[in-house]
């Protein structure tokens, strides 16, 4: 949210945001969404979700990639 937040993107929420992205521009965009359903699943059934080892280092390279392509984090 932030880092949309830093690239001039607005929306109430953060998928107004991811949906206002152009694509063209931000090439890591497919997998921020794909990121942030799982955070959103983590957000809204809480302990219910059931998070593999395995699937928490893949959604974290998810976003690692998304941030490293934005010049985020290096």
């Amino acid at each position: 949210n932030e880092l949309l937040d830093v690239l001039g993107y607005r929306g109430e929420t953060m998928a107004d945001k991811m949906r206002a992205v152009d694509r063209v521009n931000f090439n890591s965009i497919d997998l921020a969404w794909e990121a942030h359903k799982i955070r959103n699943k983590i957000a809204h059934d809480g302990s219910a979700h059931q998070l593999t080892a395995r699937e928490t280092r893949r959604v974290i390279a998810l976003y690692e990639k998304v941030l490293k392509e934005s010049r985020f984090i290096e």
